[in-house]
């Protein structure tokens, strides 16, 4: 793939993921006016839970990463009819564990629920019970589409991952609607439109793998080597999953012992830092992928370092500025988005911590995704379970350590020390295994990068720290001015800097900007 096209698909991702975002915020705005904090919702939510909470668990931290690397190998090794015949079979003994499944998770349910949730009253209890029972039928698309998406990406078919993303949550907006708005059906709405989308998108991800397959004659082989040898690499992966979700559980712990609101701004300022790795970090590590799975299974270590070097490039170039800005704007942005009615100047001041110091290691995260997509590459299972256990290890040491000095911006520090042991162990083995000789030009360029960043950080944080209240009569308007003036001068200065140090994505930017506005003064000149 050119560079040209994989900004490209890069582009198109990331605007999926951003819309996607909007309507699903849009979709959790009406809910609340609709349910607001009821015990309905308080069933609905503890109902969406445990599917989700298996989702991330089996498929989207574990499964889904395996597949699509083991994919391209047997393609690139074997040949189509030997990946598609492991493909197929993976998906038949998923769907089948899927089917046993669920029964078992309905006659469970009641006993789940209650250690889930012991506090609640019997009919929310109750309620939730027959609310999951409702949606799990949606764990066969939470099952196989981790494995239908990975053909796509193997194939760079982005246009179905892009599609993906904006129908499912253009889907569950116009199903609140229908269901919840038009019909009346209340949180039993909400349930019911999820499982219809979930269906649809279940529809349209095997059409659009069924178009890749085409002619491919791919004998079903239940006890397919490949297929047993892959399910042999979930268990590393999992307990990362596992050691993920035991962090998020302590974390959580050690700040609700910081006062009233501490586990809330914990929460806003980890959505917040959230949304540049969704939009922008997830974007690069999806479109660098398939080619680089591909160099690694034909052994060639050339072009693999290349491609690593260069996603890891992109995705420092895309997340830098983005930490720059909420670390330098974390207070002004969280007091124009949220500071109203309970949410004060406290809420906003705790969550700015929050904010940056998870914020001041993301493009350190962004790499850790690309890690974590490229690890079965190799076909490892020593190095996820090393780098997991890093990460969470470090994260409880450095949070009981920082806490009682530092609060809880402490823990959040504490959160992107963990991160960064795994990324720099992680990067460092990637390297040996490479055997890439231009390591120092990387960290060269990633703290040209860094230097920028801080004088760009600089700019906006004195730009915003005028008294800009005090120019414009209305505070609102205040707020937008102060956020978004800040923010394009500090960009401007990002860019300038990288410029003038010579970044080599930064010149790669202007030279394909540049190429993009002759393309159409050419078209325009033509007509």
């Amino acid at each position: 793939m050119t560079s040209g096209r994989l900004w490209r698909a890069m582009g198109m991702i990331a605007s999926a993921n951003a819309v996607a975002l909007s309507l699903q915020f849009l979709t959790t705005i009406l809910a609340a006016r609709e349910f607001g904090a009821s015990a309905q919702m308080d069933a609905y939510t503890l109902a969406i839970t445990f599917p989700e909470a298996l989702q991330y668990l089996l498929m989207l931290a574990s499964l889904s990463v395996i597949f699509t690397p083991l994919f391209i190998d047997a393609r690139t090794q074997h040949g189509e009819p030997e990946a598609w015949s492991m493909a197929l079979s993976l998906l038949v003994l998923v769907v089948l564990f899927v089917l046993i499944l669920i029964p078992v998770l309905a006659m469970l349910m009641p006993w789940i629920m209650l250690v889930l949730a012991p506090g609640l009253a019997p009919a929310t209890r109750a309620l939730a019970i027959e609310l999951s029972d409702l949606i799990l039928p949606g764990l066969l698309y939470y099952a196989t589409a981790g494995i239908l998406l990975g053909i796509c990406y193997a194939y760079q078919d982005f246009t179905t991952a892009a599609l993906n993303t904006l129908l499912l949550a253009l889907l569950n907006l116009f199903a609140f609607f229908v269901f919840v708005r038009w019909l009346g059906w209340g949180v039993h709405g909400l349930i019911v439109g999820r499982l219809g989308t979930l269906a649809a998108m279940e529809l349209l991800l095997l059409w659009r793998v069924w178009r890749h397959k085409r002619d491919v004659a791919a004998p079903l082989q239940l006890r397919n080597p490949r297929v047993w040898r892959l399910l042999t690499y979930l268990p590393p992966y999992m307990f990362g999953a596992l050691s993920g979700q035991l962090e998020f559980i302590i974390t959580r712990s050690l700040v609700s012992t910081l006062g009233a609101g501490s586990i809330a701004a914990w929460g806003y300022g980890q959505r917040i830092v959230e949304i540049p790795m969704a939009v922008l970090g997830a974007t690069v590590g999806a479109t660098y992928l398939p080619a680089f799975a591909t160099s690694v299974a034909q052994n060639d270590r050339v072009a693999a370092s290349e491609q690593w070097n260069r996603a890891a490039e992109r995705v420092a170039f895309v997340l830098m500025p983005a930490a720059m800005l909420l670390i330098a704007l974390g207070a002004p942005l969280i007091a124009l988005v949220f500071q109203r009615g309970a949410f004060d100047a406290v809420a906003t001041q705790n969550t700015a911590l929050v904010l940056a110091g998870l914020a001041l290691v993301l493009p350190l995260r962004g790499a850790g995704g690309l890690i974590v997509r490229g690890m079965p590459a190799f076909k490892t299972r020593w190095l996820p379970l090393l780098l997991s256990a890093l990460s969470t290890g470090g994260t409880l040491v450095f949070a009981l350590a920082l806490i009682g000095a530092l609060g809880i911006f402490g823990v959040a520090l504490a959160a992107s020390l963990g991160d960064s042991l795994f990324v720099v162990v992680g990067v460092i083995v990637f390297w040996r295994w490479l055997q890439t000789r231009t390591w120092r030009v990387q960290v060269l360029d990633f703290a040209k990068l860094v230097f920028a960043a801080i004088l760009g950080g600089a700019v906006s944080f004195g730009v915003a720290g005028l008294a800009w209240s005090s120019i414009f009569a209305t505070e609102f308007v205040a707020r937008i001015l102060q956020v978004s003036v800040a923010a394009i001068l500090g960009l401007m200065v990002f860019i300038a800097v990288c410029l003038i140090l010579r970044v080599p994505m930064s010149r790669a930017v202007l030279a394909l900007v540049a190429r993009r506005a002759h393309n159409v003064r050419a078209a325009q000149t033509e007509s």
